[in-house]
């Protein structure tokens, strides 16, 4: 199935959450002289038109960027949630919104690679399009399943994979958790970072279970803006909330997330009504998981 297009979605809450986290683990990534490489493996098209009619169709952005930027303007916002709209305005413009490829892409060095997959006839033309030239970006139009089998290990040995499908399939919950386990077998030394969506029925927690269960260390952040979906009120359906599980996480990512995701909830939160921002995970010679639960005010 090739119907989705994120142009309906582009700046959405979910993609600011996903994509600060992203960026945390970027930065970690950074902190090290050795070049790292990151492998997205549902890319999209690169950059958004947050002003073309599919943007306005929706109008998700509204309620994600443009509000996150609105706040900027009235209050003071941790360094990671400023530096993150600093990056969006250079890399798509006032009007636009960056994908996750072009996020990695803005964060590259010299020696640095990213390998971007996408099946998309359309997204995929205009993510070669937009990095045509950049010799530290590869651009495949491959599918994902089949992508985790054939690229991985990577050259250099340090970084992640991003797995970030649209979950139209019911199936595609059960084929990320194996792709997913595919990747850290072949890729020891690798962070696999998987995106969910917090939908009513919860169909993320079989997921989300299979990958928690092993003995890798993990981290599972959850922002989320309405009531938990998962107990029966009868009123709300649709997007409720986003979700990354990282596996392999670096140092300290979670003290970090934990000083820069509620501010962001805080902004983008409207009503004030279950709100609720959470991060639990597996530390490295730990079998106890830790649990952190912030609410906005």
């Amino acid at each position: 199935m090739l119907s989705y297009q994120h142009d309906y979605h582009a700046g959405n809450f979910a993609d600011i959450h996903k994509h600060l986290v992203l960026r945390a683990v970027l930065a970690a990534l950074q902190r090290r002289i050795k070049p790292f490489v990151a492998l997205d493996l549902h890319a999209g098209a690169g950059v958004y038109d947050l002003d073309g009619e599919r943007a306005r169709k929706t109008g998700e952005a509204a309620l994600g960027i443009e509000r996150l930027r609105a706040c900027a303007c009235e209050a003071a916002l941790p360094e990671a949630v400023t530096g993150f709209l600093e990056t969006v305005q250079q890399v798509a413009g006032t009007d636009g919104y960056p994908g996750s490829p072009a996020l990695i892409r803005a964060s590259l060095r010299e020696n640095d690679r990213l390998v971007a997959s996408e099946m998309h006839p359309e997204a995929h033309e205009r993510l070669q399009g937009a990095f045509a030239g950049d010799a530290r970006c590869h651009v495949h139009r491959r599918d994902a399943r089949e992508a985790a089998r054939g690229l991985f290990p990577p050259q250099p040995r340090r970084g992640f994979a991003l797995l970030d499908p649209s979950y139209e399939r019911p199936a595609e919950y059960r084929e990320i958790a194996e792709m997913a386990e595919i990747i850290l077998e072949r890729w020891n030394t690798g962070m696999v970072l998987v995106w969910y969506p917090v939908l009513a029925g919860r169909p993320d927690h079989a997921l989300v279970e299979r990958l928690c269960t092993r003995s890798t260390p993990w981290l599972r952040s959850e922002l989320r803006l309405r009531d938990d979906p998962g107990v029966e009120r009868g009123a709300h359906t649709g997007l409720a909330g986003s979700g990354m599980l990282v596996l392999r996480p670096p140092w300290q990512l979670e003290e970090e997330l934990a000083a820069t995701l509620p501010a962001v909830l805080g902004c983008l939160d409207s009503e004030g009504e279950g709100a609720l921002y959470r991060a639990e995970g597996l530390e490295e010679g730990r079998g106890d998981p830790r649990l952190r639960r912030v609410t906005s005010n």
